[in-house]
């Protein structure tokens, strides 16, 4: 039991809500840019400064719009999310209730 309940602490995502904090444009910028994001199956996600991201050997853009952030794959409409971030972890909150979290892979 001891072994789930330190399994379900660690699982990005899975924390108590009073320790998430919403990001606004900026501080959205800062916490990707030049950063790495790895997700619970495993997949990373690079965030170039200049606006490119990586994901699964594919390229794609992101950026910061009305305190959200957008990507896009291969010309494909941009997806937006709203971003928290309890320090080590972020989760990407989207408009059709998609959620997805994952942790700094770079610290």
């Amino acid at each position: 039991m001891l072994r789930l309940g330190v399994l379900i602490m660690l699982w990005p995502g899975v924390a108590l809500a009073e320790g998430w904090q919403k990001l606004s444009g900026d501080q959205i910028s800062d916490a990707l840019a030049a950063r790495v994001v790895v997700f619970p199956e495993g997949v990373a996600q690079y965030f170039l400064e200049d606006g490119r991201t990586i994901r699964a050997g594919s390229w794609g853009e992101w950026r910061v719009d009305d305190n959200r952030y957008c990507e896009s794959w291969s010309g494909k409409r941009p997806i937006c999310a709203e971003v928290d971030s309890d320090g080590s972890d972020l989760r990407f909150r989207e408009e059709s209730g998609f959620v997805r979290a994952g942790r700094y892979g770079d610290l």
